[in-house]
């Protein structure tokens, strides 16, 4: 059988131990271990070979025979035909029966050799086999010692490898059964972020957070369970980078335009300074030996059935399960894995500390930037970690936030930490990375990775607004953050809008975050805490800046160092990249100051993971392992929280003062969904992913939105490193031992995935029972929204349309409107669980006449069409109107209002800066029903109004 012709120039390379060279399209040769690069499409090289492909020539290879020994099977031929044997004949039939036995021996000792080669050989292949993306042992377990690795591949090899290679190898499915196996072996707390790209996928087992793992753009990938086809649907990108060799320097990426020269000294370089960074402060060393000693993987709990036996109470997302539920020797269990890990925990914090310490020139021995805890009746607590404080914290609220982290470690858990606010919040003047709460994301993944968790920190703050317009839609918007920061204040001075973006919070979720300010609402937290116990916290506004020892910067007047391209072989801009970088106004920080920010928060952090392990050290010498789940559960003490929530007199609260007209709406847990950007999980919390497809399958779609120009990571800028011979503080967070030269790096692609799907029809096809006269029209559009995935997280890829001056900006703040006018028909919501009768939207009654593009040359609603299935016509237009439009609104489809121009604009109101919130629906008899079901909500502009009739939706929140 002949290889696929594209293969055929890797097989030297498989065979030969990935060594040898070959030549590309320019005549150059590369080697085989280099990375293969996304190629510009006017590129006449070869394109890199597809993850699909590759996997192809692994299954070419196990069908190929195996080279082995020569060995001659044939039995000795007798040495003589006669039937009769002389003396001599017979000491010579006896001395060749000796040798024919020893022969035999020596044959039966060269078949076990034979064969355990051959076992060797495709024990090797499974090792080496990728399950689309390069779910290997020799990736997963790059960290462990060649023993260590041995020994876990010889305990699964008369199972899961050998079932694996004995199975057809066209079967994709053998190769992942294996991998599956071999990778719940890897540890809880093995690192998975191994470069300084960031965690591109997690091979941790499953934890609780599992079940609401964030998806799209270049999210987390879990890679322990996933078959090529699910792993192609969880991949958006097309071009994913990742080196798995962390002594590579990023700055001598192979997409930068380096010379050979340069890229080979850059790599030495960067190799030093690791060595160093080891020698210096020390590295993650944590291993477990259960899987060797006992020769099969570590027992974990069934996330998915362990609340099977559970009260009402339980809830699956919070995983509070009692001590007993975990199972004989799952980590938790183990008091010598806790003991060690524990102690390396410590370290790691100790280490990261140390590198913020020494970067702003702080004495260690004095511990500086500490924690004010203001309420601390013990002396010893006022300042936890040391003088001058970075940010403040109750004492309750601290306690609170190590327990949060404390039950995030025991489960596994992601950790989500939110940012709402303004433009100054979300980092205009600089690259969105450098926005403060990227770079606390930065620092902390790889702390969070090594104690066991999944850090999700999202910066969905948006220029010249504030939080209101997002607060109001409660997690639909903002997501249900562990930790939720307000930065809001040149845009919500009076604390009211505030007070509506922490009460939802509280409210809307499954978990109840600790609330913290970022300057200018401490009035209104201390407020809200002293009505409903919340916890509470904020940051020291004091900018500080890095003390470098080899390095003169003028921080005033290099206030900012963002840029919009980089130079890159990979990509060519269709259009002139800008040399400078917009938005740096003179109230808006700079690089320096949102690193500062992230500091701070990065030392709260730190020192309540720190006081998080204590807790947990105390509890094992009192109890024991598993700790008891007074120690780490949160569930009971954040319902008191949420219930004082919705108890409370709203018309006294600010958010009551801010709508007078429903005050009941700030103690109802809202929801909703937008069409602007950032959002959390954008396919699901659009307007458009609620709408009722019209009768031919119409659902409003993307006006216009651009094709991107490149997909995948970018690499870093060499323009915004650390200066050489300066402190490091994300690469010292991520020190890992020294990697074995012998694994091959790997530079991977994705599978291809559009990341335009969020615009594609959501195929929600009901069956259309309901003979209601309301009908879902055919005229709304989406104007304005960006390509890409746009989520507010340092996975997003978003703005790279072919037109962009600014391709590396990657900020993901977006206007967009769902678009819609006389002729547009029924707009129909279809809203689950509406228990309180309320709907309320941001509404934009100011478009340009004839702005709606769908409906472009249409004369009449949905251009004349009618719904052919039920034979019956929209509803006739009305007697002649004067020119101002008429808005209709309807439930279940009743028509419950009709509205001119005057009555319309009655039900709006503007809360805060360029916030018109119009209440359309407002049922207190329902809600005194406390009943829930699902329901249709229509609105539309009466057609009589054509298209000069205009309207523009962004929100929609209810309950």
């Amino acid at each position: 059988m002949d290889p696929p012709e594209e293969l055929t120039s890797l097989i030297t390379d498989e065979a030969g131990g990935g060594s040898s060279t070959s030549q590309n399209g320019s005549g150059n040769r590369q080697s085989l271990d280099a990375p293969s690069l996304p190629q510009h499409h006017n590129s006449s090289s070869k394109p890199p070979l597809h993850p699909s492909r590759l996997s192809q020539f692994r299954s070419y290879r196990q069908k190929q025979p195996r080279r082995s020994l020569p060995v001659n099977t044939t039995p000795p031929t007798s040495p003589s035909s006669s039937p009769r044997l002389s003396s001599s004949a017979n000491y010579n039939k006896i001395n060749d029966t000796g040798k024919r036995t020893r022969l035999l021996l020596v044959l039966n000792l060269v078949g076990i050799v034979i064969l355990i080669l051959i076992i060797a050989f495709k024990t090797e292949s499974v090792i080496e086999a990728d399950v689309e993306g390069g779910t290997t042992y020799e990736v997963a377990h790059h960290n462990l010692t060649e023993t260590k690795l041995e020994s876990v591949v010889s305990s699964s090899s008369n199972s899961s490898v050998q079932s694996s290679t004995s199975a057809s190898s066209s079967n994709i499915n053998s190769n992942v059964n294996a991998d599956v196996v071999n990778h719940d072996m890897i540890g809880f707390h093995s690192p998975s972020l191994e470069n300084i790209y960031g965690a591109n996928r997690y091979y941790k087992p499953k934890g609780v957070g599992y079940q609401v793992a964030p998806h799209g753009g270049l999210h987390p990938i879990y890679m322990h369970d996933l078959s090529e086809s699910e792993l192609q649907k969880l991949t958006n990108s097309d071009e994913y980078y990742t080196a798995d060799n962390y002594e590579l320097s990023p700055y001598a990426d192979e997409r930068l335009k380096l010379s050979d020269a340069e890229r080979s000294t850059e790599n030495i370089e960067w190799k030093n300074k690791l060595q160093s960074i080891r020698d210096r402060y020390g590295y993650w060393n944590f291993v477990d030996d259960y899987v060797i000693k006992n020769k099969k993987q570590r027992p974990t709990v069934d996330w998915t059935t362990v609340g099977n036996n559970k009260d009402k109470s339980y809830n699956p997302l919070l995983g509070e399960i009692d001590k007993e539920d975990f199972p004989k020797d799952a980590w938790q269990t183990d008091d010598l894995y806790i003991t060690n890990f524990i102690k390396e925990g410590k370290a790691l914090i100790k280490r990261v500390t140390g590198a913020i310490s020494n970067e702003y020139g702080w004495d260690t021995s004095e511990k500086v930037g500490g924690i004010e805890i203001p309420d601390a009746t013990n002396d010893d607590r006022k300042q936890i970690g040391g003088k001058m404080n970075v940010a403040w914290m109750y004492a309750n609220s601290f306690n609170a936030l190590a327990k949060k982290l404390l039950n995030a470690m025991l489960t596994n858990d992601h950790f989500f930490v939110t940012l709402g606010g303004h433009s100054a919040a979300a980092g205009h003047g600089n690259n969105f990375w450098q926005s403060y709460m990227m770079e606390f994301q930065r620092v902390l993944e790889p702390v969070f990775d090594r104690l066991g968790m999944v850090l999700v920190s999202s910066n969905r703050a948006q220029g010249g607004m504030g939080t209101l317009q997002a607060a109001l839609a409660g997690t639909g918007i903002y997501g249900d953050p562990d930790f939720m920061l307000w930065d809001s204040s040149m845009t919500e001075k009076d604390g009211k809008a505030q007070d509506v973006f922490y009460r939802q919070a509280v409210l809307s979720g499954e978990r109840v975050p600790i609330l913290f300010d970022m300057g200018g609402g401490r009035g209104m937290m201390d407020k809200l805490r002293d009505q409903v116990g919340v916890h509470i916290g904020g940051i020291h506004t004091v900018a500080i800046f890095p003390q470098f020892k080899n390095t003169t910067i003028d921080f005033a007047d290099k206030k900012y160092n963002a840029a919009c391209w980089t130079d890159r072989v990979d990509v060519e801009p269709p259009v002139e990249q800008y040399p400078g970088f917009g938005g740096q106004a003179s109230w808006h920080p700079g690089n320096w100051v949102h690193q500062s920010t992230a500091r701070k928060i990065s030392l709260l952090f730190l020192h309540a993971l720190d006081e998080a392990l204590a807790l947990w050290e105390n509890a094992a010498s009192e109890d024991g392992n598993p700790i008891d789940g007074k120690y780490w559960h949160l569930q009971k003490e954040e319902n008191i929280i949420r219930e004082a929530a919705e108890n409370i007199n709203a018309s006294a609260t600010g958010c009551g003062e801010l709508f007078p007209f429903i005050p009941r709406m700030c103690t109802t847990p809202m929801r909703g969904a937008g069409e602007w950007a950032p959002r959390y999980d954008p396919q699901h919390t659009s307007i458009r992913s609620l709408v009722k497809p019209a009768p031919n399958g119409y659902v409003p779609g993307i006006i216009d939105v651009e094709e991107q120009t490149y997909l995948g990571r970018d690499p870093l800028m060499p323009s915004q490193r650390v200066p050489k011979g300066e402190v490091d503080v994300a690469t010292i967070a991520r020190s890992l031992p020294p990697l074995d030269s012998s694994r091959r790096r790997r530079y991977l692609t994705s599978s291809k995935q559009s990341h335009l799907q969020h615009i594609q029809v959501h195929g929600r096809f009901l069956n259309e029972t309901n003979t209601a006269k309301i009908i879902p029209g055919e005229g709304w559009s989406s104007h304005g929204h960006p390509s890409g995935f746009c989520d507010g997280t340092s996975n997003a890829l978003c703005y790279r349309e072919k037109s962009s001056h600014c391709l590396m900006s990657a900020h993901n703040d977006a206007r967009g409107v769902l678009k819609g006018d006389g002729l547009s028909g029924w707009l129909v919501l279809q809203l689950k669980n509406v228990s309180e009768g309320i709907f309320m939207a941001r509404m934009e009654d100011y478009h340009a006449y004839k702005s709606n593009k769908r409906t472009e040359g249409w004369e009449k609603v949905n251009n004349g069409r009618v719904d052919e299935r039920r034979r019956r016509k929209l509803k006739a237009p009305p007697p002649p109107l004067p020119p101002e439009f008429r808005f209709e609104v309807a439930i279940n489809g009743v028509v419950i209002s009709s509205w001119n121009s005057t009555e319309y604009k009655q039900q709006c109101h503007y809360q805060s800066y360029n916030n018109g919130i119009c209440l359309l629906w407002n049922d207190e008899e329902r809600a005194l029903k406390q009943e829930s079901e699902d329901i249709e909500f229509a609105m539309r502009i009466e057609p009589a109004s054509g298209r000069i009739g205009m309207m523009g939706i962004t929100h929609i929140f209810f309950s």
